[in-house]
């Protein structure tokens, strides 16, 4: 056996990957876009173009380079590669300096580190030219481990990677996107020690994710299986996520190598977990064995935090070839900064903007766009071209359009011509806007000094997978976000939103989760407070707006306080929440208050007893309070429109009220006993719970439903507010009426679901008929259970561009993994 050890990490100040399938989708095919394929879980497209190797390794080469503000004269090149046709084109291109080829990504990293004694950086490239008779396609994304696996596709490409030591990334000022701290390789039959001398001074449990080589040889396949089963066995079991990048990028032989290490620093430096999204389970033979492993599969990538201990998160890297095997160790750098991306640039959805002053040249300019698709161009070049246009110019109307492809562009465009003419016609009625499925949009009434609310929703429409993609979206967020809590990861009730398992969750399964789910109010209350602090920041620093108003429904007043910072330690709020009696105990869990106040035997903690739903119903106020008879245990919680409203109780007392008004009911898997009379009894509890001292005044101006007016920024003032609130029903329709009569147009939604959306749209349509100054205003939905987060956001900047508030979009143009080096002055 023989033993190779890295003894002076590696930083890894650049990387690329060039494929040739999206380079034929793009016109720019870079890092980001592979990222974002690999995000997604989403397996390539046959490319029909043909691959210049030559060309594309010298793009991908330049692309890191530059970054580094070196050329190729400064560096080492290692290539990766069995290709003697290759070989020679590379070795002209490399005529002025070093260059050395290697089969195997072991061997390029063992000469690495002797080339890197004397400060040199070392450039390692690997390049896939397979030939198109040999390649296949599979529909399923997925990797040799799974059960369900048919095979892998191959194509044609290239990746490379730049390494330097110590003292020359302090001496260049390089960015480091992740360390190579160890390897270990040897031959086959050693596989066992191998990975046992790489993981020496670890516990299984302290990787975060393993990114594995799952050969489609199944010789090969079993023998990794077995060594990595019997060295990740679980002391705590679902701590390693499972990560393969040929679920989608395919087996592309020695550069599969290099994009397993690319995909393990990016998964780190990037801060999620990768997906594999077809994985159904691992073979039945070895079942009891991944059960019994450290190890879990995601099927859509979810975010990672940081460690409570302050440690820097580890990654490792399983290669196993037809000539040997390695184990790496790969460490982030562990910082609070911003780790930019391309994410949202290089999403499926674009944004076109077209501006005008008038209506006649709103319509010459989308003809003249009809036109120009006609010549198939590049649909984010034409994206960004429009945005600078957008950018350069004060325009009064602006219709935004949202599209995946130039076919639907083209859709979306036709339907444009003939809304916009629409929405002109009735510039003077509430039929002034024209939008699509889709979700472009256009009004012929733009506000442009619109005032705008955050409306924080309750705590009910928090489901598993709720806001999985936005730090990813929105890489802006993150050092502000985990700065709210010690321990950001229980705050967010990451494991309960991203439940780990080795099987894919089934359908049943899921809904199961999210009902014991539902059933905790202080799992969920933590959570809804939490997630409206992200879409807060989502707003006021990604696009750059602020809310003039903001109001609470329900358990939302607290997300509100919380989100806008009025309060020193926010993060406080959730360990309160956490081992809160009243949250877990009294109003919800075992409902000893309300079994105190009725009389009924108690329980042991965590048991359940169906003594307390909650149901929407169809009726007025008047007609359901008629409705309830003496001694019934029913009560009024929420009104959420004059029409539609909560009633909550004993089960079988709201069946009888609800058959009495002779009315569909819906009942919500809530057992929690607020915004009802017998919360009172907690009162002087939640008093002490939400008293915690204020920060300095902050120009929103916060409504509670607890008075509908607006509370002063006040410690007692608030606590009060928010403890009368819970204790009385929610008055939702008095509550927009309010905001409407303070001139406010734009109302954001800031949580899960889109419910306050739809009532605010029901509720000032009706206004408008008594008062007509209220008939024009927008709202904003930020967050769709089953909608990709990138669409959902997509509509929104729609919606808001045209109806003229001022938003910064760049995000949605620019950005990239890559950063470009500062040199030292």
């Amino acid at each position: 056996m023989a033993l190779r050890l890295i003894n002076d990490p590696f930083k890894v100040i650049g990387f690329n990957a060039v494929f040739n399938s999206l380079a034929n989708e793009q016109a720019l095919c870079d890092i980001d876009q592979v990222e974002a394929c690999l995000y997604r879980g989403e397996t390539l497209k046959q490319a029909d173009t043909v691959f210049n190797a030559l060309a594309s390794c010298k793009s991908c080469i330049r692309f890191v380079l530059d970054a580094n503000n070196l050329n190729i004269e400064q560096v080492a090149l290692i290539v990766i590669s069995k290709d003697d046709d290759l070989k020679h084109s590379l070795i002209a291109m490399q005529d002025k300096g070093r260059i050395v080829f290697v089969e195997h990504l072991s061997d390029a990293l063992i000469l690495s580190q002797q080339v890197m004694s004397d400060d040199t950086p070392v450039l390692i490239v690997s390049i896939a030219n397979t030939d198109s008779s040999e390649k296949t396609q599979t529909t399923k994304a997925t990797i040799s481990f799974d059960s369900g696996f048919d095979g892998y596709a191959s194509y044609q490409g290239v990746a490379c990677i730049l390494l330097a030591n110590a003292s020359f990334v302090n001496a260049h000022n390089s960015v480091v996107y992740a360390s190579i701290d160890k390897m270990s390789t040897g031959e086959h039959q050693h596989i066992d020690q191998v990975i046992k001398a790489c993981l020496e001074d670890l516990t299984p449990a302290q990787i975060t994710t393993l990114e594995v080589s799952a050969n489609a040889e199944q010789q090969l396949n079993l023998l990794e299986q077995h060594a990595l089963l019997k060295a990740y066995t679980a002391q705590e079991p679902l701590t390693t996520s499972l990560s393969c990048h040929k679920s989608v990028l395919g087996e592309n032989g020695c550069l599969s190598e290099l994009m397993g290490l690319i995909q393990s620093i990016i998964s780190l430096q990037q801060r999620y977990r990768p997906a594999i999204k077809n994985w159904f389970s691992p073979s039945q033979n070895l079942l009891k064995q991944w059960q019994d492993s450290t190890f879990y599969v995601f099927n859509q990538a979810s975010p990672t935090f940081p460690d409570v201990s302050g440690k820097a998160r580890i990654n490792a890297l399983s290669v196993l070839t037809e000539d040997d095997v390695s184990h790496l160790l790969i460490s982030e750098v562990n910082d609070d900064f911003i780790h930019e991306n391309g994410f949202n640039r290089c999403g499926k959805q674009s944004l076109f903007i077209i501006g005008a002053n008038n209506e006649q040249d709103l319509l010459k300019k989308i003809d003249l766009l009809v036109e120009k698709l006609r010549q198939k161009p590049e649909l984010k070049t034409l994206a960004e071209a429009l945005f600078k246009q957008y950018q350069q110019s004060d325009f009064i109307y602006k219709v935004v359009l949202i599209a995946e492809s130039i076919e639907e562009l083209n859709k979306e465009l036709l339907l444009s011509l003939q809304g916009i003419k629409k929405s002109f016609i009735n510039i003077n009625n509430d039929q002034c806007d024209w939008k699509t499925p889709k979700g472009s949009y256009f009004t012929s009434q733009p506000q442009k000094n619109a005032k705008t609310a955050f409306l924080y929703p309750g705590i009910g429409a928090t489901y598993i997978g709720l806001g999985r993609d936005l730090f990813h979206l929105f890489p802006e967020i993150y050092p502000s976000v985990i700065a709210l809590a010690d321990d950001i990861s229980t705050s967010l009730k990451d494991e309960l939103l991203n439940p780990r398992s080795i099987v894919s969750l089934d359908f049943k399964t899921l809904q199961q989760r999210e009902l014991e789910l539902r059933y905790s109010l202080a799992n969920i209350a933590e959570c809804g407070v939490g997630y409206a602090c992200v879409f807060t920041k989502i707003f006021e620093q990604v696009f750059n707006i602020k809310a003039d108003f903001a109001s609470g429904y329900s358990m939302g007043e607290i997300s509100m306080f919380a989100a806008l910072g009025c309060w020193q330690n926010p993060g406080a709020m959730s360990a309160r929440l956490a081992n809160s009696d009243t949250f877990n105990h009294q109003l919800s869990g075992e409902l000893r208050s309300i079994r105190k106040l009725w009389n009924l035997p108690d329980i042991e903690d965590g048991q359940f007893e169906p003594i307390w739903e909650t149901y929407s119903i169809k009726g007025t106020l008047e007609q359901v309070t008629a409705s309830i008879y003496e001694n019934e245990r029913v009560y009024v919680t929420i009104i959420n429109t004059p029409d539609s409203l909560v009633i909550a109780g004993y089960p079988e007392d709201c069946l009888k009220v609800i058959q009495r008004l002779g009315v569909r009911a819906m009942p919500l898997n809530m057992a929690n006993a607020i915004h009802s009379e017998p919360a009172y009894q907690e009162y002087d509890h939640m008093l002490e719970l939400y008293n915690m001292p204020v920060t300095e005044r902050i120009q929103t101006k916060m409504f509670s439903s607890s008075c509908y007016l607006a509370i002063p920024q006040l410690q007692h003032a608030i606590a009060v507010s928010i403890a009368k609130c819970l204790c009385q029903p929610v008055d939702f329709p008095r509550l927009i009426k309010t905001l409407a009569d303070k001139q406010n147009q734009v109302f954001i939604e800031m949580g899960a679901g889109r419910s306050l959306c739809s009532w605010t749209d029901k509720i000032l349509t009706a206004y408008s008929l008594k008062n007509q100054s209220q008939k024009n205003h927008i709202s904003v939905p930020v967050n769709a259970k089953g909608t990709d987060d990138q669409l959902t956001y997509a509509r929104a900047m729609a919606k808001l561009v045209s109806f003229g508030v001022e938003v910064k979009l760049d995000s949605f143009f620019t950005g990239s993994i890559i950063r470009q080096v500062k040199q030292k002055s």
